[in-house]
């Protein structure tokens, strides 16, 4: 092979590669869009979606040419009424949302497929080549509804299985005080109940078991409650800057000085201690 001959060959091979990479370099593309292909629980309100190509979409000659290059189908094939935004901030942003004058619908659980043109052109007239569609389902509205009136009832079941329990045990505590207590005769329970003096023994030793263990909850139910009303009382005690209100303020605002208030601290001190003093002066008498 001449060397003038491969000198050719090699300028067109590098003269090809040039061209691919400046057109791989200039193409459009779609970047993202939101929601994504196949994605489900979509928002059945605002429907649309959010495309980003990797060029510049926002010129006035593009936006005319790639308004109608845009469309929105549902599952029977019906065209959703669309309207195309182009962003003149973010250069390669499109919206495409449901749009109609009479207010559109979206409808629960349905697939909405959007389709792109493949002769969608961006600011320097690249265009897209290969048409773009993406399929998304919008939310099962039905079942959230079912959901939501189901943990309704749990929870208003719970409420009246608590309040039930509340009052049984009010009506049980105005039984136990109501009733006279009698001491138990073993011997008359055996003659009662046909069985032996033992057995009736074993029995109430139980019944008194159980109840005395009952009586403990109560009591510790009730104890934890004095306990939490105790460390709400004193929570000035427990917290920094909280502090209890002695007495309501004065009217007058000279008396709400600071100078004020400490007189008037330092004389209910002085009476507290008089009337301690007092007390223990009475308890020697």
């Amino acid at each position: 092979m001449k060397r003038g001959t491969l000198i050719a060959l090699l300028t067109a091979i590098m003269i090809m590669a040039c061209s691919v990479f400046s057109f791989a370099d200039g193409g459009l593309e779609l970047v993202s869009s939101y929601p994504e292909d196949g994605q489900t629980k979509t928002s059945m309100e605002n429907l649309g979606v959010k495309l980003t190509f990797s060029k510049p979409i926002n010129s006035e000659e593009a936006k005319k040419i790639d308004e109608s290059k845009f469309k929105i189908v549902d599952e029977d094939g019906e065209q959703v009424p669309i309207k195309v935004l182009f962003s003149d901030k973010n250069d390669g942003l499109v919206l495409v949302v449901a749009y109609d004058d009479n207010g559109f619908i979206a409808k629960n659980n349905e697939e909405y497929k959007l389709t792109i043109a493949a002769d969608l052109v961006d600011n320097d007239g690249n265009v897209l080549g290969q048409e773009k569609t993406i399929t998304f389902r919008t939310y099962n509205q039905r079942i959230n509804n079912m959901v939501n009136m189901g943990m309704m009832f749990v929870m208003f079941g719970g409420i009246m299985i608590l309040s039930i329990r509340q009052n049984n045990n009010k009506k049980e505590e105005e039984q136990e005080k109501n009733e006279p207590k009698e001491a138990f005769n073993p011997y008359k329970e055996a003659k009662r109940t046909g069985k032996s003096v033992e057995e009736v023994m074993a029995e109430q030793a139980k019944k008194e078991e159980k109840l005395a263990k009952k009586r403990a909850r109560k009591n510790k139910n009730k104890d934890a409650e004095v306990l939490q009303e105790k460390k709400i009382e004193n929570c000035a005690e427990l917290l920094n800057n909280v502090y209890h209100v002695h007495a309501p303020a004065p009217t007058n605002k000279a008396d709400r000085s600071i100078d004020a208030l400490r007189s008037a601290r330092k004389a209910e001190a002085r009476a507290a201690k008089a009337a301690k003093a007092e007390q223990a002066k009475s308890k020697k008498k």
